[in-house]
């Protein structure tokens, strides 16, 4: 267990080295993944309980994993988390993190775990297991293949996919629906407006509330507490000052989304770093990459029940569509979607997007090693009248 500020170095070091020569992989700013682990930083991790673990051979790192209970855990049956994973590829310190993790999880008392999640849905989420030959976009988990048969030699179940789909908001089918959406908003009376983060609190309260009002028939739904969601509006305001829309149907918010450029692009030539030998060599990289980024991804569109019918949900994605074309991006990444969200995945197959990346939810009975029927909560499908993709 990580006990000493050297593992935790160790411990957040570790994809670096793992990764250093992948050609794929995009390192975060170190010093940003640092802050996001301090619960000082992240309000999340200030309501949870978080067990670090970390394997060595030797003296080197080889393997990471967290153990994680959030807020809501004794009210959803004692459920926790496993996430920030990486192992390199041998069974073996797999299994011994994974029976560290369980140990800790299970003096607890927790029931079942699901993971991946860093540390929770409203984060990185999902191991990948399709698309491992394209970079990762903004707040979406890289990983080698071979972690798949980690979780699932260490007796995880997969329970969900969350699907990545790949749009171009210059095509013409785009273009044609754009058209329609515009007719169906004139015609309900809606309005899209881009959010005024002059008045943060308000707006975030807003943008809060709908949130909860259209995610909470999901699945995997856990309502952020007001301080993670401001965390969160925060990080979004910064990223994306213009990226998020509100619908408005008769002067009342009935819709949100959010689309935020692919910061990706401008971190990856900084490898992790914003200085190097005292220059900022990596912020003037990140500078440059950031003036040169040419796609996005829409992270969340969610319309409440009030907007549902009346063409809040393409109002919104035309919207954000019009968005990048004005900036010139060639591509919009929709993610993620739950793979039975049929409300979400039908049209955007109808609108040409193709599914480019899968990720993947594991299960597991703490209490036992094999599937049980403990684990049945976790599959059922979402509900049919869910318009939202995650996020």
């Amino acid at each position: 267990m990580v006990r000493s500020r050297a593992d935790m170095d160790d411990f957040i070091r570790l994809p670096y080295r793992l990764y250093r020569a992948h050609p794929h992989w995009v390192a975060p700013l170190e010093v940003e993944r640092r802050q996001f682990i301090n619960p000082r930083r992240n309000p999340y991790l200030r309501v949870s309980e978080v067990g670090y673990f970390l394997a060595r051979r030797g003296r080197a790192p080889v393997g990471r994993v967290a153990a994680i209970i959030g807020p809501d855990g004794p009210a959803r049956g004692r459920q926790g988390h496993v996430g920030f994973f990486e192992c390199i590829e041998d069974p073996a310190v797999a299994r011994a993190l994974w029976e560290q993790a369980l140990d800790w999880l299970r003096e607890r008392d927790v029931q079942t775990v699901t993971g991946p999640m860093n540390p929770n849905m409203h984060h990185e989420c999902g191991l990948l297991v399709d698309g491992f030959d394209d970079a990762p976009r903004i707040c979406m988990p890289y990983n080698p293949p071979y972690y798949a048969d980690l979780f699932t030699e260490g007796g995880f179940t997969p329970v969900k996919d969350l699907l990545s789909w790949r749009l171009s908001p210059t095509s013409r089918k785009v273009t044609q629906w754009a058209d329609y959406a515009d007719m169906l908003r004139r015609k309900h009376g809606l309005t899209v407006r881009t959010a005024d983060w002059r008045h943060f609190r308000s707006e975030s309260g807003l943008v809060r509330e709908l949130y909860h009002a259209c995610w909470q028939d999901n699945w995997g739904y856990a309502p952020a507490t007001d301080a993670e969601f401001t965390y969160l509006a925060r990080q979004t305001c910064l990223i994306a000052p213009t990226g998020v829309h509100i619908a408005e149907y008769e002067g009342t918010p009935v819709g949100f989304t959010i689309l935020l450029p692919d910061i990706n692009q401008a971190l990856a030539p900084a490898q992790g770093r914003l200085t190097h030998y005292g220059w900022p060599a990596g912020a003037w990289r990140v500078w440059r990459g950031y003036r040169a980024i040419t796609r996005g991804r829409l992270l969340a569109t969610g319309v409440s029940e009030n907007g549902r019918g009346k063409g809040a949900a393409l109002a919104l994605i035309s919207a954000a569509l019009d968005s990048a074309r004005r900036r010139n991006w060639s591509e919009v990444d929709v993610s993620w979607v739950l793979e039975d969200n049929r409300a979400a995945n039908k049209p955007l197959a109808a609108l040409g997007a193709a599914v480019h990346k899968r990720h993947r939810l594991y299960a597991r009975c703490v209490r036992h090693s094999q599937p049980c029927s403990c684990l049945t909560a976790h599959a059922h499908p979402a509900p049919e009248n869910t318009h939202d993709a995650h996020v």
